[in-house]
């Protein structure tokens, strides 16, 4: 009986061999292939990595040059051949301060909107509208500044996103928001002599903060009149008609040498009584 069913349990093994052998076989075989797959993308993927960085960095030294023309090459290249990079958006961001350092506003607006449209993390896009917001301002297009910084959720960008809403308020002549925005960029930076300067200028006057002006300066002394010389009173019964005798000015005494009086002689002495 014990031989009957072992002989049973190999036939029924057999059977859902045969029923499901090739399905495990091909599973195993994909996953081995997975694996391997999953290796080969990640090592592609870090060369790619290491090749873009590469590039990246031919890039960087291109921009310090004083030709430019190198430098957008090697950028345009990278974007291209590594779009999703990190180093593509980085890229994109030099590229439109350079075209901002030439005047080229527009060059500048689309290479801030492609980074915009295809970097992957949050603070890069967060830079790239705030860059281009400054372009908006500057070319005076202040509804759309201030929808991108609408957008905006990066906290370590609280401050220059602030500065930039109070340049908005103050171009369009509200101080009082402008000064607002001020005084919270101030709060987020610690401290920044620049804020602080533009939120002076835009300090309300208050009774105690006016500094009274300086007394004026007393006149200057008016010069001494020479003295005249006293002149005799006129007598009451004289008319007003007449006019009282004046006494004529004694001279001035002159100076004199003094007198030395006469010595008187000696008399001669006797010598008879000797």
């Amino acid at each position: 009986m014990e031989q009957y069913t072992d002989d049973e349990r190999v036939e029924d093994l057999k059977k859902w061999w045969k029923e499901n052998g090739a399905s495990i076989l091909i599973g195993i075989a994909l996953g081995v292939i997975a694996i391997f797959g999953w290796r080969y993308w990640l090592s592609h993927r870090d060369a790619q990595a290491e090749i873009a960085s590469g590039a990246y960095d031919a890039f960087v030294a291109a921009v310090e040059k004083p030709d430019a023309g190198p430098a957008r090459q090697l950028g345009q290249t990278l974007i291209a051949d590594f779009p999703k990079s990190p180093y593509a958006a980085l890229a994109a961001l030099r590229l439109a301060r350079l075209a901002l350092d030439g005047g080229d506003h527009a060059t500048a607006s689309r290479q801030l909107e492609w980074v915009i449209g295809n970097a992957r993390s949050d603070e890069l896009r967060d830079i790239a509208r705030l860059r281009l917001a400054r372009v908006r301002l500057a070319a005076g297009q202040t509804a759309e500044a201030e929808k991108l910084l609408e957008s905006m959720a990066t906290a370590s960008l609280n401050a220059e996103r602030e500065e930039l809403r109070g340049d908005l308020y103050l171009a369009g002549n509200q101080p009082d928001k402008a000064r607002t925005a001020y005084a919270a960029a101030l709060a987020a930076s610690g401290d920044d002599r620049l804020l602080q300067l533009k939120l002076d200028e835009l300090a309300v006057a208050t009774p105690g903060a006016v500094i009274p002006a300086p007394p004026a300066p007393p006149p200057p002394p008016e010069p001494a009149k020479p003295e005249s010389a006293p002149t005799a009173a006129v007598p009451a019964t004289l008319s007003t008609t007449e006019s009282a005798p004046v006494a004529p000015a004694e001279p001035a005494p002159t100076p004199t040498e003094p007198v030395v009086a006469p010595v008187p002689p000696v008399p001669p002495v006797s010598t008879s009584g000797q």
